[in-house]
C-alpha cells in the first residue's frame, strides 16, 4: 500500500522496516531524522482483522511469544525506558473513518496497537511526534486477499482485496493532507 501511495503523491515517502525488535525502532528513528516529515502514517499487517483499523493509542511496552523474525522474544520490556507510558494519535481519527465508511471501505478505530513490533513501530515514531511537532498515527490493515487465495490453507483468514486496500490508503493519505493543506 505504502509503496503504491509514494508513486502516487509526490509528497508521500514510503519506507518498510524490519519486523525485529529494536531494529525497527532505530532504522524508523533514522528515517525520521533523515526525512523530518510534518505527518507520518504508519501501515502495519493485522492477519486476524478483515477490515482498516486506526490505532487510537501507543503503549510502552513490547512483549509477545512469538519470535519477531530474528527469532528474538520479548516479555513486558519497555520501548524507550524513560519515555512516556502511552501517546495518543495525532492524525483525525473520526474524519478518516468517516471518507472510509463513506466510499464503503470496512474501517474502525482500535484501542490497542498490540504489544509487538507495530506497537514498537506506532509508540516510537509518536515519542518522536510529540518531541518534533509532527503529526502521526499508526493504521492496521488485513492481510491482501491474492496472497490468501495464493495459499489454500489460508482461505478461510479475514482479507481485503488489494484494491479496496490502496483505494484506504488514498482516501487515508487524503484527508490528512488535505487538512494539512488547510492548517
Amino acid at each position: 500500500v505504502a509503496s503504491v501511495l509514494s508513486d502516487e503523491f509526490e509528497d508521500v515517502v514510503s519506507v518498510e522496516l524490519p519486523v525485529i525488535y529494536g531494529k525497527a525502532r532505530e532504522e524508523l528513528l533514522s528515517n525520521l531524522e533523515r526525512i523530518r516529515p510534518e505527518t507520518v502514517i504508519s501501515f502495519g499487517l493485522n492477519g486476524r482483522i478483515g477490515h482498516i483499523a486506526l490505532e487510537e493509542i501507543a503503549v510502552n511496552i513490547r512483549s509477545s511469544e512469538k519470535p519477531d523474525n530474528s527469532g528474538k522474544v520479548m516479555t513486558n520490556e519497555p520501548i524507550s525506558p524513560d519515555g512516556e507510558l502511552a501517546y495518543r494519535t495525532t492524525l483525525p481519527v473520526e474524519r478518516i473513518l468517516d471518507a472510509l465508511r463513506e466510499r464503503g471501505i470496512p474501517a474502525g478505530r482500535s484501542y490497542s496497537a498490540g504489544v509487538y513490533i507495530c506497537n514498537e513501530v506506532f509508540y516510537t515514531l509518536m515519542e518522536w511526534c510529540a518531541a518534533s511537532g509532527s503529526r502521526g498515527g499508526f493504521v492496521h490493515v488485513p492481510m491482501v486477499s491474492e496472497m490468501i487465495a495464493a495459499d489454500p490453507a489460508s482461505c478461510s483468514m479475514p482479507h481485503m482485496s488489494s484494491g479496496m486496500l490502496i483505494d484506504a490508503g488514498r482516501t487515508i493519505v487524503s484527508i490528512v493532507m488535505g487538512e494539512r493543506a488547510l492548517r
